[in-house]
Formats: structure tokens, C-alpha cells, sequence
């Protein structure tokens, strides 16, 4: 497996942040949030930031945007699949769920939360799904802070947890 598709889901500081680190590796990202429009507002805030998050402003066209209604669908092709929305566990398990229901079935699936547990946001879900599935902790700026955490369990799938790691270090410059 390679992750060449990627979907960030949220597009706030951190969503956008990990979009535009995806961005300047070259690598497909859609940014999706509740909708479109908050997504393009997360692009050009994006393409606008200061310090710049993206290394070369022309790659700003590698982000496509969308909504998590009408454009869900793209995450049926991810290789990795990014959720960075709100701190609330209702809403991450709801959208888990969603995303479980369509992945492809050797897909990534990883939260950016810094505050809820591995095993409280894996809780509702089957154990072959927990195997895919981890916290990928990147600090904020995400272009310029190196350090990214992955939390696991022992029930993951080592080879796509160290295939993350290596993917992080080698093609978004992150010391995991």
C-alpha cells in the first residue's frame, strides 16, 4: 500500500494545517467540513496565511475542497483519511461511523486530537477497524513545528502503523 489520496476532514487551524503540509508534498488532498464554503474560506486562508503554510503558493490547486454531504464519496478512494474536527465525541464517533460505512478496506484512518484518548475514540468501533485506525498528533504550525505523535495500540496493524511513520518522515518532514 501507498498513500497517494488523502482527506482531511475539518478545516480549521489544524484541518488546514495538515492540508497544506499534503500540499507541499505534492500528495492529493480534498479538505472537507460541514461545507463547501467553510473549505474554501480554509483554501484561501491557506493560500493567504502568514507565515506561509504553503512552500510554493501555485501548489494551492493540489487542495481540492467539498463538503461532508455532497462530496463524502472521496473518501471511498483515500489511502488516509484525517479527521480534525471539534473536541466532542459525539460528533468524531458519528463521523467515524460514516467514514467506516464507505472506506476503502486497506485505508488509514487517524484522528488529530491531543485530548481524547486512543481507546475512547475507538470505542464503537469493530476490532478489525481498530487495527487501521490511530491518533496522528501534528503540533501547530504544521509546516513548521517537525514534531508529529502517533499514538497505536497494540491491536493495529504495525506494517501500515510504521508505513505511516515513514511516509510522515520521508514526504511531510516530521520526526515521529
Amino acid at each position: 500500500m501507498k498513500i497517494i489520496k488523502t482527506v482531511v476532514i475539518g478545516s480549521g487551524t489544524m484541518g488546514s494545517g495538515i492540508a497544506a503540509q499534503l500540499c507541499n508534498a505534492d500528495i492529493s488532498v480534498t479538505l472537507l467540513d460541514l461545507t463547501t464554503e467553510i473549505s474554501e474560506k480554509a483554501k484561501k486562508k491557506i493560500f493567504e496565511s502568514r507565515p506561509p503554510l504553503l512552500i510554493n503558493k501555485r501548489k494551492i490547486d493540489n487542495i481540492k475542497v467539498g463538503n461532508i454531504e455532497e462530496n463524502f464519496e472521496v473518501v471511498k478512494e483515500a489511502d488516509w483519511i484525517i479527521e480534525a474536527v471539534v473536541e466532542r465525541i459525539g460528533i468524531k464517533h458519528n463521523l467515524y461511523e460514516k467514514i467506516l460505512k464507505v472506506r476503502k478496506k486497506d485505508s488509514i484512518i487517524s484522528s488529530n486530537t491531543s485530548t481524547i484518548p486512543l481507546k475512547v475514540l475507538s470505542a464503537k468501533m469493530s476490532e478489525e477497524d481498530k487495527r487501521d485506525f490511530c491518533i496522528t498528533h501534528f503540533f501547530n504550525p504544521v509546516r513548521y513545528m517537525g514534531l508529529l505523535e502517533i499514538v497505536k495500540e497494540n491491536i493495529n496493524d504495525s506494517k501500515k502503523i510504521n508505513l505511516l511513520k515513514n511516509f510522515c518522515e520521508e514526504n511531510l518532514g516530521k520526526g515521529v
